[in-house]
This record gives C-alpha cells, sequence and structure tokens, in this order.
C-alpha cells in the first residue's frame, strides 16, 4: 500500500489515480497523520433499482416506475 501526501496528491493527482485504477490502494497523509484512503471502487454485481427495497417494496402503483414518475411530472391544473 502506497502513501501520499496531501500537497503530491494536489501536485500528482492523476499518476496517483492511474495507480489506484490499477488496483492500488493509497493512503493519503497531512502533516504525518493518515486521514484518507483512496482505494479501487468495486463493480456492483446487480444493477440498483430504487423499487424493490425498504418501506415501498411492496407498493403496487411502483411497479412501473416511469408511469409513476411522468404522473407525478404532469401538470396538476389544466391550462
Amino acid at each position: 500500500m502506497k502513501t501520499a501526501t496531501a500537497r503530491e496528491l494536489r501536485n500528482r493527482a492523476s499518476a496517483i489515480l492511474e495507480s489506484v485504477r490499477k488496483g492500488e490502494e493509497v493512503i493519503i497523509t497531512m502533516r504525518g497523520k493518515s486521514i484518507a484512503v483512496v482505494k479501487p471502487f468495486k463493480k456492483i454485481e446487480k444493477q440498483f433499482s430504487p423499487v424493490g427495497f425498504g418501506i415501498w417494496k411492496d407498493r403496487k402503483d411502483l411497479k412501473d416506475v416511469q408511469k409513476w414518475v411522468d404522473e407525478r411530472r404532469r401538470e396538476r391544473f389544466q391550462r
């Protein structure tokens, strides 16, 4: 695991991010203390769907999300 100071991150951000892209973790330090870890983002196996979790998972009106959004965006008063 590499370390880099905040100044190095500011001055060499593209080089540090390139090493992170290749799979390496980098610890960012400021005044000798570790403050952050920059590491590669894991790819999510399953695509996130806002419908089907939490308190909304059993709602029947949200089965067709696009229809629900369109109804909410429709004008409330006819001109």
